[in-house]
């Protein structure tokens, strides 16, 4: 049986939905939004259902990303594909935002960073290597970091993609010189295929939909957060990552007086 699987994006200003049956892309919209995706998004699914004649009662699988990306924007998402499943009770399967980006070069010869702006002049980063098999395996656990620093880490030809590479690309080409390898613009976006892809590979007919088990991956704290720490501290505030089961959290530890 081929899966009928819906997929969501909210993690950029550019977010999307596909719609999927077993590899097979049926239909998708991207869309890029001046505020939060939540003004559209339920008309938008709606819409591409219409438009393939399914409905809600159709979807098998129901797939996210979690992370990192908008702080914003992944509530959105999450809360939209959480009330989908729940409804519906179908599973529902999580997926990196940096995944997700790195895979769409799984045939690559080169190292992959995926980067995605972080904002606060960071970028959120992780590495990948594509594997025979034609799949990407991360290298290391992803984080932030200031795109200067990053370039001190590379010492070999590296494959830059997502919308944090675009952003600093004139650094990054000027740190880098030619091991700075930029892809076709198009190919910077994350792609709801590419998560409906990699959903419909971990699928487990038996597997129970887990819904408290999918959390945001936000590897350090909001903008709002950090700065209501710093007013009230009057300074700024240490954090560090750690884990909780299987999802890499951050954990604020004190204020810096």
């Amino acid at each position: 049986m081929n899966l009928k699987i819906l997929a969501l994006d909210t993690s950029t200003e550019t977010g999307g939905v596909a719609l999927l049956e077993g590899d097979v892309l049926r239909t998708q919209v991207q869309i890029r939004v001046a505020k939060t995706h939540a003004s559209q998004l339920w008309a938008t699914i709606f819409f591409l259902l219409e438009q393939t004649g399914w409905g809600l009662e159709d979807i098998d699988l129901w797939a996210v990303t979690v992370g990192p990306g908008s702080f914003t924007g992944l509530r959105i998402g999450l809360a939209t594909i959480k009330r989908l499943a729940f409804a519906t009770q179908k599973t529902v399967v999580g997926v990196s935002t940096l995944e997700a980006l790195a895979f769409s070069f799984s045939y690559s010869p080169y190292l992959i960073c995926a980067l995605i702006d972080a904002r606060q002049k960071e970028v959120f980063c992780g590495f990948f290597k594509s594997t025979p098999a034609g799949k990407v395996e991360k290298k290391g656990e992803p984080r932030h970091i200031k795109p200067l620093q990053l370039t001190e880490e590379i010492d070999e030809p590296v494959l830059l993609v997502g919308n944090g590479a675009m952003l600093y690309q004139d650094l990054l080409k000027e740190k880098l010189g030619p091991q700075a390898i930029f892809p076709s613009p198009h190919l910077h976006l994350i792609s709801p295929f590419v998560i409906g892809l990699l959903a419909g590979s971990r699928f487990q007919p038996d597997y129970p939909s887990t819904l408290d088990e999918i959390r945001p991956l936000y590897i350090r704290p909001s903008d709002a957060e950090l700065n209501r720490h710093a007013c009230q501290g009057r300074g700024t505030i240490k954090y560090e990552n750690r884990r909780v089961g299987s999802n890499p959290i951050f954990e604020l530890t004190h204020k810096i007086q």
